[in-house]
Formats: structure tokens, sequence, C-alpha cells
């Protein structure tokens, strides 16, 4: 019944002004919040999601207000004494580099989080560019649990977490754990005392795990993550992982060596294996990439493995085992070299994956060199390993060395059934830029020393 020339939006219906609020960033929401006591009552039943990060708490380009962590936390308590009844929220996260300073604070803040039964939580306190080596441990926030398991509530509502750079406290009294917990992703965490048996067994329902540059020593359980699909670990440096993961199956580490107890996670169909430097003299990892990965992910069917290979006739023999990748189709290596480029024997180990995978069907050989070394012949005195369902190899930065252009001859030998094999110059791995002039020599030392009749229709030399 209103004239059109006075119709405002303020007038539309409360649920139309519901889904125009829900849709605006929550800078803009809150904003809309200030613009009347209507506008503010609809703003706080609402907002299903609290952002608070330095862009929705700093306007861009505004240099008249300080960027400071007491601006920051003030400006969190002022919005969040808007909302005198805490709604139920989907999403509450905080992200700044705040400290242990800043507990009074932050304490509010979790409170917050635990009275609207928040679902998805962030604290996320890591120092910014400039302060990231001024950080200390002791700084950090500590992050008790309990505070989720008061007598009026439970952390039941609670399906993901995320907390980094803090301190993590577990053992106070009266936590119960998360029985609804779906995914946990813990980054440069430090742990007052055992996380693994007082948080995560009691995590029944976690199907995420992330946890990186944390400080912890080994990955062991005493009970069983049953609906556990995918498992990160990075940078955590850590001596063993053992853990009942029947439904698993996605795996990604970054670590040294170490032994994996994961035999019964028969479902893991991907893994990204990133192996840290040895420092032993002549050492890679190879030996562990032949023997203890096949025995830890024998039914993997997509393996991307990141190592460095060293190249030295000192390493021509490597350890062996009856264990194979029964299901592994799809394999991609990425290995930088170091050592004597003129050393075939040394990278002709790798031959040895043929018969680590069966039923390959297809390979991905990335190098990185620090030296340009190759020869004008190819030998063929090695017997050749009969593999059938290799279809596709690609080989970058494989035009360099003279083991690697011996390392494709051998392959094309061993898989007569090959439909297509790229050879690629370029060096596909970052690290030191490769020279044009090197490239075009590589790629025409490529073409004449693969010019071969078993590689007609198959050789692609880009």
């Amino acid at each position: 019944m209103t004239k059109p020339e006075a119709l405002q939006l303020h007038h539309l219906p409360d649920d139309v002004l519901h889904r125009i609020l829900s849709r605006l960033t929550f800078r803009e929401s809150s904003r809309m919040g200030l613009l009347s006591r209507k506008w503010q009552k609809l703003w706080r039943s609402c907002c299903p999601k609290l952002v608070f990060t330095r862009a929705t708490m700093f306007k861009p380009g505004n240099k008249t207000i300080r960027r400071t962590r007491t601006n920051f936390a003030r400006r969190v308590n002022s919005l969040l004494r808007q909302l005198c009844a805490p709604p139920t929220l989907n999403k509450f996260v905080v992200k700044f580099g705040l400290r242990r300073k800043h507990t009074c604070h932050v304490n509010r803040w979790v409170g917050f989080c635990s009275k609207s039964r928040a679902r998805h939580i962030t604290f996320d306190f890591t120092p910014g560019v400039k302060g990231i080596f001024r950080g200390l441990a002791d700084e950090k926030y500590i992050f008790h649990l309990h505070v989720f398991s008061v007598p009026d509530r439970s952390p039941a509502h609670i399906k993901s977490l995320h907390l980094s750079y803090v301190w993590l406290n577990t053992a106070t009294t009266g936590f119960t754990g998360f029985a609804n917990l779906k995914k946990l992703t813990l980054h440069k965490v430090s742990f007052l005392n055992d996380f693994q048996h007082l948080m995560l067994s009691e995590c029944t329902a976690l199907e995420w795990l992330s946890i990186s540059c944390s400080s912890f020593t080994e990955l062991t359980l005493c009970k069983p993550l049953r609906r556990l699909r995918y498992l990160s670990l990075h940078y955590c440096y850590m001596e063993k992982v053992d853990l009942e993961a029947p439904n698993l199956t996605s795996v990604d580490l970054t670590n040294r060596p170490i032994p994996l107890a994961l035999s019964e996670s028969l479902k893991v169909m991907e893994a990204n294996i990133k192996l840290l430097h040895k420092s032993v003299l002549y050492g890679d990892n190879l030996d562990y990439i032949c023997t203890e990965l096949p025995a830890a992910l024998p039914h993997v069917q997509k393996l991307s493995i990141t190592s460095t290979l060293c190249i030295y006739d000192e390493l021509q023999s490597f350890a062996k085992t009856s264990v194979r990748f029964i299901n592994l189709r799809h394999l991609s290596l990425y290995l930088p070299l170091y050592g004597d480029g003129r050393s075939v024997g040394g990278i002709l180990r790798l031959a040895y994956l043929l018969e680590l995978a069966p039923v390959l069907e297809e390979l991905e050989l990335h190098f990185r060199f620090s030296d340009f070394v190759i020869r004008q012949a190819i030998r063929v005195d090695m017997l050749p390993y009969r593999h059938d369902k290799l279809k596709r190899v690609v080989m970058s930065g494989a035009c360099h060395w003279q083991g690697l252009i011996e390392l494709a001859h051998h392959i094309r030998r061993c898989a007569s059934r090959i439909d297509c094999m790229i050879m690629d110059p370029m060096v596909r791995i970052k690290g030191l830029p490769t020279v044009d002039w090197l490239e075009e020599r590589g790629r025409r030392i490529a073409k004449e020393l693969l010019k071969r009749q078993e590689f007609q229709g198959v050789l692609t030399v880009l």
C-alpha cells in the first residue's frame, strides 16, 4: 500500500531483509547494523558467521587508525557487545597475531563461541611477515579446552576446529572431548600434555586431521579413528606414525623417513610424500621409497614423492623387497639431483620402480640438476624388466645428465606397450632457473641419442 516514491529498503518484510543481510560480507552487514535500531536488531538475529581479521576490522587504505593488536581487540569486543544474546553461529573466526598478554580478550571470545554454539571455530594467532622471526613460544596464548565442557553446555556442536600459534592444554579438569568434531587443523601448536591420548582418542567422528609445524615426536593412538579419511602431517619432525584408520583414503606427509604403520588402511587411494634431506654422506631416500613405502601403502593408486637423489658410483646398489604397490596406477617423482652427472649406475636404480608397481600405467619423472654433463653414447647392457601395463612416461629436466638418457632408453626397452614418451628439457621443479642455450642443447642431444627404431611414433621431445 506504500506509494512507490516513499518505498524504502526497510519497508520490506523481515524475512527478505534477513536474506539480504545473509548475502553481505561480515563488514558490510555489521555496518548496516549501525543505521538504526531496526537494522541493529536484524543484524543481531541473522549473523550466522563472525569473521574478525585484519581485512574485516580495518578499512583498507585508512592510515588514521593504527592496526595494532590493542585496537583489533577493542574493535572485536565492541562488535560482540552488540550481540547481547549470542545467536547460534555457523562460523566464528579470529585471525590476527595476538599474544599471551591478550589472554583476557581471547578468553572472552572463546566463551562467546561456547555460548553461541559455534559449529566451525578458527583461532589463528600466527605472526605476520614482520613478526614471524620475533615470535617466541613463551608468548603463545594458552588454549584451555575445558571451556567447552562447562556444566550447562557441551562441545557436541563443534564440527571443525582450527588452531594456530597457541599452546594447547588438553589435561584441564572437565574436558570430555569433541564427540562430533569432523575436521581438526593444528598449525604451529605446542602441547602442554599428552595431546594424542587426551584429545585425539576422544574425537571418534574425526574425518580430517591436519597438523603442521607442531612439536611432538610421534603420532600413536590407543583407539582407532574409524571415520578418518584425510591425514596431513607437515614439518613436525616425527619419529613414528602408528594409526588404525581403516577408512583412510588420502595421506599427505612431509617428514624425514620414519616408520609408517598404516597397514590397516587398505582404502588409501592417493598419497603425497615429501622426504626431507638425510645428513649421511652419499645417502638418499631411495631405499626407504623402495622398501618402507610399499609396506605402508600397498594399495595406493596415485602416489607423488618428492626427495633428493644422490648420483654417485658408490650408490649403484640399494635395498629391495618382496612387497609391491599392487594397485599403483600413477606415480610422480620430483627428484632434485646431486652428485656426479656421469654416474649412470646411480640413476638407473630408478628402473626398479617398474618392478615395484606391476600395474603402473603412467610414470612422471621430474628432475632438477646442478650441472650439465652428457656423453654421446647409450649402453644396452642392462637387462630389461618386462612391464606390460605402462602406457605413458613424462620426463622433465631429463636431457642434461648422461644417466637420464640411459634411463629413458631402459624404460622403453622394458615397457613394450608404451604409447607416449615425452622428454621435456625444461626443469619443472622450483629452483635455479635454467639457461635457454642449455635447454636447446639438451633438446638436440636427446633427439640424436634417442633416434632409434623403438622410439619411432612414441617419443616427443618438447
